[in-house]
């Protein structure tokens, strides 16, 4: 896989997410470092129904970390949003499994309006965690960003959220606490 638009001239950079676009040059099989094979993919429009299947089955916690609310379900609206290529500051990327097309983890990219910086939520679940998923996961999205001149990756996590925490000290992430909440950290990465 090549970075998308990372040998073209800067100037000519997008300055956008597109799932649509991104689908040809940012679709790749990835081996994690357990040895198990995942397509990570932007989210398209046919990928709903398989979201829709994968939040499902996440526990009530990882679906507080993602979203960082206390829902009980992905409505509509969301996984709309998710498959959606109309906002030019958002992309979501699925690794999915290969053989059965099921969503294995999700991870989203939100641009602030000036394409500085972007923010970054993963979700996993629960039977594919230690897998190694989440971290070729992010490791894609981050590349991606990065391509597409983000300069600085942040994410608001629970303190408590220990494998996102261990996860982004792995790759980089420098960790700190939220001065407005003694509960939450802010992990961050200058790309």
């Amino acid at each position: 896989m090549t970075e998308f638009m990372a040998t073209k001239n800067p100037d000519e950079r997008h300055r956008r997410f597109s799932n649509r676009e991104a689908e040809k040059d940012w679709s790749s099989l990835v081996t994690t470092q357990a040895g198990d094979e995942v397509l990570i993919t932007p989210a398209r429009p046919s990928d709903r129904d398989a979201l829709a299947r994968f939040f499902e089955g996440v526990n009530r916690s990882d679906l507080y970390f993602r979203f960082l609310s206390g829902i009980r379900k992905v409505d509509e609206e969301r996984l709309a949003q998710m498959v959606d290529d109309s906002n030019d500051r958002t992309i979501d990327f699925l690794a999915v499994d290969p053989k059965n097309g099921e969503v294995l983890a999700s991870a989203m990219l939100g641009a602030d309006e000036d394409f500085e910086t972007a923010e970054f939520a993963v979700c996993t679940r629960d039977d594919m965690k230690r897998h190694g998923i989440s971290w070729a996961l992010l490791d894609h999205a981050l590349r991606y960003a990065r391509a597409r001149g983000i300069h600085k990756i942040t994410s608001l996590e629970s303190a408590q959220q220990e494998d996102g925490l261990r996860l982004e000290r792995e790759m980089g992430f420098t960790i700190r606490p939220c001065p407005d909440d003694a509960a939450m950290v802010i992990a961050e990465k200058t790309l």
